[in-house]
């Protein structure tokens, strides 16, 4: 028999979801700038002490992270939705279990994960045609980055958790620590202050060690316990097929979505670096730019997956829409202003990164390019988040994995390979994708069909 707890502290009337979405997205907004600037540092790290040739190489690891991350993305998700779902019904009898069941998968997946990039390393590197110093350099950071996987995916998993109750600030705190030993680590292994100096092996050092920090953080904050959850480990084992199913329902889709993302980048990537190691480097510094801009958008679709999944589960619809078309109207604003910054000081922005002048001349072209999708990823993001939230996750993979495969792949075939646009034509395609996904989502989410899914 379900354990009866008091209803979340929330908006029940929907008079204050404003001040609710801000609460909730807030922190969320500072740990994906916080993980966007993990990425960053690294980036300015090997620009600066090591050279381009070092850019593309972790330019290249980060993607092929992406793939095994992208399941710990779809237990994120799952777990969110799962656990507000239920914290919004009023009931607590299995949010113990579930979050163990959460913690149980994310380990396993990670040991899983960490194997299979130390061993393939090397294959993946010449796979994406990486030039011999690249493919070095990247082989090098992919085996020690990826050491920390089964803590990194602990921390994803608790992080959903804590955000389905509506305690944001704990996994943001979590980010900023795993940030801040990230960059100490490999700036003093990088620089030779203290005698040594690995180059980029430096910075795979410093990633891991941040995210073994950030998931020993997040396991003893969860044994510690958040709102009516604690994890306790002498039952880490004690778990069941009902919440395995129910996280997997929704787990999965929203995974899948992520790893046939990721594989159709990871194709859109190997076609730019056949364009030599400049486009490649401008490729990687583009991106690592786009992290720190578009956070704002995915952060208010966090928000909108915890309110709607939350209210949904307390039988308020009503109340559940209007907080994904707050969450949809701020993204949206805040996404025009970031692109428009972004357009006009597109160069400034390269520059932070590298002083290779051709880098930055392709750079800046590449962030004006995409500066014109900002609205439209302000729009997906949000109502994405919520369309999850409802438990409506096959839909968005269909959408994701059409956009990507349909529309990003031939038209950056066409335009850098028959027209030869190179690395702008390509960037065209990833702008016009984003543009047709955010139509589809929203035509989904007015459709109003998401407010009778089951979770």
């Amino acid at each position: 028999m379900a354990q009866e707890t008091k209803p979340p502290p929330g908006p029940e009337d929907g008079e204050q979801l404003p001040t609710t979405v801000f609460k909730l997205a807030g922190p969320v907004l500072i740990e994906r700038l916080s993980v966007s600037v993990l990425s960053g540092v690294d980036a300015f790290l090997v620009g600066h002490y090591v050279g381009v040739d070092a850019v593309a190489a972790i330019g290249i690891s980060a993607l092929l992270f992406w793939v095994p991350l992208a399941g710990a993305f779809g237990l994120d998700i799952a777990t969110t939705a799962v656990i507000a779902r239920d914290y919004g019904a009023g009931t607590a009898g299995n949010l113990e279990r579930t979050l163990r069941a959460s913690l149980l998968i994310a380990f396993i997946w990670g040991l899983i994960a960490t194997t299979a990039l130390w061993t393939l390393a090397g294959p993946l590197m010449t796979m994406m045609d990486a030039e011999p110093e690249v493919r070095a350099f990247g082989i090098d950071y992919i085996r020690a980055a990826s050491l920390s996987f089964p803590l990194l995916l602990l921390m994803f998993a608790a992080s959903g958790a804590m955000r389905g109750l509506g305690n944001t600030w704990i996994p943001m705190l979590m980010s900023i620590v795993l940030n801040i030993v990230n960059a100490v680590v490999a700036f003093l292994l990088i620089s030779g202050v203290i005698g040594i100096e690995l180059e980029v092996l430096a910075s795979g050092i410093g990633t891991a060690a941040g995210g073994a920090v950030g998931g020993a953080l997040a396991v003893f904050v969860l044994y510690r316990g958040v709102g009516p959850a604690r994890y306790e480990f002498r039952k880490a084992l004690q778990t069941g097929r009902t919440e395995v199913k129910r996280l997997a329902n929704l787990g999965v889709p929203a995974g899948l979505e992520e790893v046939q993302f990721m594989l159709a980048f990871l194709v859109y990537t190997r076609l730019v670096s056949g364009l030599g190691t400049a486009a490649i480097a401008a490729h990687t510094i583009a991106l690592r730019t786009l992290e720190l801009a578009i956070a704002p958008g995915f952060a208010f679709g966090a928000a909108a997956t915890t309110l709607v999944s939350r209210f949904l589960g307390a039988r308020q619809p009503a109340i559940a829409e209007r907080a994904a078309i707050i969450t949809q109207i701020w993204a949206i604003g805040t996404m025009i202003v970031l692109g428009g910054l972004l357009a006009i000081f597109a160069p400034q922005f390269v520059g932070i990164f590298v002083d290779d002048q051709e880098v930055i001349d392709i750079g800046a072209k590449l962030l004006r390019i995409f500066a014109i999708a900002f609205p439209f990823m302000g729009l997906h993001a949000s109502l994405g988040g919520a369309l999850r939230g409802a438990g409506d996750v096959r839909y968005v993979l269909g959408v994701i994995t059409v956009t990507a495969w349909l529309v990003r792949i031939p038209i950056a075939i066409v335009l850098t390979i028959v027209f030869g646009l190179g690395a702008p034509g390509a960037w065209i395609g990833a702008t016009t994708e984003n543009i047709v996904r955010g139509g589809l989502i929203w035509q989904r989410f007015r459709a109003g069909g998401w407010k009778e899914k089951v979770v």
